[in-house]
């Protein structure tokens, strides 16, 4: 590996004791013989709490570049640890503790990025019985803190990308096939998807219907199935549904209610629906309370507080007509075939929402 002298926080060494940290770098520098091997994966499997040590202790050596300055420290951690035992047999088992407070700095650089961790003041006390308890509780928020700059660096890591000229949401009716809105696609030169879940890809327009306002777009990478079906019923008044969509970078909730059978002037093929929403929601997927699909956000009554509008879920399969290609049609049958539906939640649904980037070369 080569260094690129990161000063290392040694916070987690703090509450794993020597045995188990030469273990873990043992089993990590790939030192150990078969049968030590098979006898530590065992045991992972085993214990779940000796699991999660090894992960997070993993994290913490895998975030930085210079390994051999980790093992420098833990050195010097355990000659300061012996030197305090040394001291507390000395003063007839009196009990002295200090801490380590860290404040990290993180500066983004153009070929690496590196933590700069500062030790803070040692500050001795002379505290027993249920402080030893709190102590261990400030140990877990500074390992917590740890974890916590690992996760922001590799989101610092990922890669840049010019603004879009319009964002808005799409939703995975199949595997590869997305549903959005035509308005909020229309003039595109190139589209891409992502979510927290699935990398940033690109995607290309298959089909348009501009008097429904649906697009349905194409992305080769998303060869997955998602847990929602569509509703093959028609909601009544005062259902309450909710909505997932990217109004900002993150993924969005909102719920609220029909509030009448038809949309924007009496149309028979909308719901509208009052909830709050913003632009970007536009293309996102209408849940009833069970987590099933009822229809698609369209667009919003600007003359109405809370008023917006959403396709319905049947009129969706009606478009299998109009569709391009018999491989599509057949999709599309087998996605909106009548079978016994089954609860989904919020939790399992949100994988396949997706924020929709939209860039044009002219506007």
């Amino acid at each position: 590996m080569k260094p690129n002298n990161p000063i290392i926080n040694h916070s987690i060494l703090l509450i794993m004791n020597s045995k188990t940290t030469e273990l873990f770098d043992k089993y990590l520098l790939g030192k150990m013989n078969p049968s030590e091997k098979d006898e530590f994966i065992k045991n992972l499997n085993a214990d779940e709490n000796f699991k999660k040590e090894f992960e997070e202790y993993k994290l913490l050596i895998e975030s930085f570049n210079d390994y051999h300055q980790h093992a420098d420290l833990k050195g010097k951690f355990n000659d300061w640890y012996e030197s305090e035992y040394a001291l507390v047999s000395r003063n007839n088992r009196k009990i002295w503790w200090t801490v380590s407070y860290v404040a990290a700095s993180v500066a983004l650089m153009v070929t690496l990025i590196g933590i700069w961790v500062y030790e803070s003041v040692i500050k001795e006390t002379k505290k027993q019985g249920n402080e030893i308890t709190y102590l261990k509780k400030e140990i877990k928020q500074i390992q917590n803190q740890q974890n916590t700059l690992v996760r922001n660096i590799k989101k610092m890591q990922e890669k840049n990308y010019a603004p879009a000229n319009s964002q808005s949401t799409g939703f995975l009716l199949a595997p590869k096939y997305i549903l959005t809105t035509f308005h909020s696609i229309q003039n595109a030169d190139s589209l891409f998807v992502e979510n927290d879940h699935f990398a940033r890809i690109q995607a290309k327009i298959i089909y348009l219907n501009k008097d429904l306002d649906v697009a349905l777009l194409y992305a080769q990478g998303l060869n997955v199935v998602p847990d929602f079906y569509p509703y093959s019923g028609i909601c009544d008044l005062g259902n309450k549904v909710y909505t997932l969509g990217f109004p900002t970078n993150q993924l969005v909730y909102n719920e609220g209610y029909i509030s009448a059978v038809n949309g924007y002037n009496n149309d028979s093929a909308f719901y509208q629906i009052t909830m709050s929403l913003n632009p970007g929601n536009s293309g996102g997927p209408l849940f009833n309370h069970n987590g099933q699909l009822v229809g698609m956000i369209v667009s919003k009554n600007i003359q109405m507080e809370g008023v917006a509008f959403a396709l319905k879920s049947n009129m969706l399969y009606s478009l299998k007509d109009s569709l391009p290609a018999d491989s599509v049609k057949n999709i599309w049958v087998k996605v909106f075939k009548p079978i016994k539906h089954k609860n989904t939640t919020v939790i399992k649904n949100k994988p396949y929402i997706f924020k929709i980037s939209v860039y044009q070369k002219s506007i």
